[in-house]
């Protein structure tokens, strides 16, 4: 098995179109790509604060599990792993917070203020700020699906506009414009819903 520094894009792409004969595949590509759920998984830890209950480490094991749980689906190349690989982490961060917010309930807390770069490039999150923009992102994605994601891949992967303009396919003054709206409407929803 190649190491994750040897791999090309090229090896991970081969490893996928061979995952929906032999699902135990999945064992061989994770490796692969753990330096890219480390970077992912960084950036959150970054965004959140240091976190004594979720570590950079945990979180990436934990997405390993949840992405291991779903090597029964296809997965058509590398970009589309990076995608369930941030839409894991999503998961993992927002079940994270609303177990945290749970164990705090009662506590007397006053809700959080919203600023207008909570949704920009946030410098540290808290739980309920998580929740709250994870319920905006919800609706966003029964009304305009294409800008949720590029506020999923920038927000939960922490990926640049080109990276996400490579991920799906479009240009990166698409993805732009997509997060500007995006940002915009998450905005004033996170107002009239909070």
């Amino acid at each position: 098995m190649l190491e994750p520094s040897e791999t090309t894009q090229g090896d991970v792409t081969q490893l996928l179109s061979e995952l929906k004969d032999s699902p135990d595949l999945m064992d061989h590509i994770l490796p692969l790509i753990y330096d890219d759920l480390r970077q992912v998984a960084r950036c959150q830890q970054a965004r959140m604060g240091a976190s004594p209950t979720l570590q950079t480490t945990e979180l990436v094991h934990e997405a390993f599990i949840k992405l291991r749980q779903a090597s029964g689906q296809p997965i058509h190349n590398r970009l589309h792993l990076k995608r369930l690989s941030y839409l894991a982490i999503r998961q993992l961060l927002v079940d994270h917070a609303r177990g945290k917010l749970a164990a705090k309930r009662g506590s007397g807390q006053t809700p959080e203020q919203l600023e207008d770069d909570l949704v920009a490039d946030p410098a540290s999150h808290d739980e309920s700020s998580v929740l709250q923009i994870n319920e905006a992102l919800e609706r966003l994605e029964h009304s305009s699906p294409e800008l949720a994601e590029v506020v999923i891949a920038r927000f939960f992967g922490g990926y640049t506009a080109e990276e996400i303009a490579e991920m799906l396919d479009i240009s990166v003054r698409t993805v732009q414009r997509h997060w500007e709206r995006a940002r915009a409407w998450m905005l004033l929803d996170m107002q009239e819903n909070g």
